[in-house]
């Protein structure tokens, strides 16, 4: 009896789960073909593989400190590198006779090239600051929050479609961003960047 029970209880999992897979990518096979002011256009899409993933705060936290810190990293290189460049302009200029006539070029170059690094320098000190204020304004979203709290759901789907412009069915990978439930795709990461329907 225990065995019918559970093989009971398995098969009613795997169809709950078959049902809901089957939501997820008609869902996603609606988004493809509907545009955000609701008019559709059959493609003919058909899924052949979709592999769902739980994001969760913890997962946002760590994306969005991975994001960040490489912009960080860029932006305090670009400070690096316009600091090295007036030094290296001022110590050309210290190292140069002011009384001779050719150096007098050199010396009004290098001040101009100073004066552009330094403007080019402020820029990149005001584009850390900005970089290092969303980051901190994102995080602080998640203060409070449970780091296991379930946000959306990350679906990596191959499916075909037919493409009427070239008259052929074409394949491709794509990553949909559905809601926590799975539900609604919220939309697609395109060239790493999210963008909801057009």
């Amino acid at each position: 009896m225990k065995k019918v029970l559970q093989f009971l209880l398995i098969t009613m999992m795997a169809c709950n789960s078959q049902q809901n897979t089957d939501a997820q990518k008609q869902a996603i096979v609606n988004f493809l073909q509907e545009n955000a002011k609701g008019v559709k256009t059959d493609l003919k899409v058909e899924v052949s593989q979709l592999e769902i993933i739980e994001v969760t705060v913890a997962d946002s936290i760590n994306f969005l400190k991975d994001k960040y810190q490489s912009e960080i990293e860029k932006a305090q290189k670009s400070i690096d590198n316009f600091q090295s460049n007036i030094e290296s302009a001022e110590q050309e200029n210290d190292s140069l006779d002011n009384s001779n006539i050719d150096n007098l070029a050199k010396i009004s170059a290098n001040n101009s090239l100073s004066q552009l690094y330094r403007r080019g320098l402020e820029k990149s000190r005001a584009k850390l600051e900005n970089v290092e204020r969303q980051k901190s304004l994102l995080l602080d979203k998640y203060k409070d929050s449970n780091e296991n709290d379930l946000l959306v759901k990350k679906a990596t789907t191959t499916f075909s479609f037919f493409n009427p412009r070239l008259q052929t069915r074409q394949e491709r990978t794509d990553d949909f961003v559905l809601s926590e439930d799975g539900s609604e795709v919220l939309g697609i990461i395109e060239n790493g960047k999210f963008r909801r329907k057009m």
